[in-house]
């Protein structure tokens, strides 16, 4: 039994998932609320944790539909056929396979892999394998909570993001920076940076009880 023919008469449980989109509204809007950014030429993820794209063509189909349908599937298919190797390989993979990741939790293909993670997601399956090695990640935390004060519009007075880099370090092959982050708020003549949600929600108390 080919590969395809176990993948079409075996289909495992979560081939009908539906391939996420990456949310590029929060990523934009997060932006100035990017507390660290990381990124690695080869890391490692679970194969099982890559769960949607960027790629417009891609989103909202599931993994099944992927694997018959994706647009250069059959080379990539032909590829794994006669190179099955390059998906164990723990040295940096080339060509890339690139993710991006908001909570190191899901992992979204950023700009190179749709066909591949979804042949390794197939393929690590029935091997009873996980994690995928050598591909490049970049991983961008957040602060979620100032976003949601930010958007609740409960905030008076110039209410703007603030964001300072503190530290970038980095050698061949990856990069991490720090981001002192928070909403800089003038109001009644006054302006002070809060860093922290409590903070701001205190900031609110005290506002609402003097009124």
């Amino acid at each position: 039994m080919t590969f395809i023919e176990k993948v079409l008469e075996l289909p495992p449980h979560w081939a009908n998932d539906t391939i996420r989109p990456f949310d590029e509204e929060l990523y934009r809007e997060a932006l100035p609320f990017v507390t660290r950014r990381y990124w690695c030429d080869s890391a490692s993820v679970n194969v099982f944790r890559i769960v949607g794209t960027r790629h417009p063509d891609y989103r909202n189909m599931n993994w099944g539909w992927m694997i018959e349908h994706g647009k250069r599937m059959s080379e990539n298919l032909a590829l794994h056929g006669t190179n099955p190797g390059y998906y164990l390989e723990t040295g940096r993979k080339l060509p890339e396979m690139t993710y991006i990741t908001l909570d190191d939790l899901d992992f979204y293909v950023n700009t190179d892999g749709n066909h591949r993670s979804t042949i390794a997601r197939f393929d690590f399956h029935y091997r009873g394998l996980t994690t995928l090695h050598g591909v490049t990640v970049e991983d961008v935390r957040i602060d979620r909570e100032m976003i949601r004060l930010l958007e609740e519009g409960i905030l008076s007075g110039f209410v703007a993001p603030f964001s300072e880099k503190l530290s970038r370090e980095d050698t061949a092959g990856w990069m991490m920076e720090t981001f002192r982050t928070g909403l800089r708020i003038r109001s009644k003549g006054t302006e002070q940076v809060l860093e922290k949600a409590d903070q701001v929600r205190e900031w609110i108390r005290e506002r609402t009880e003097c009124r």
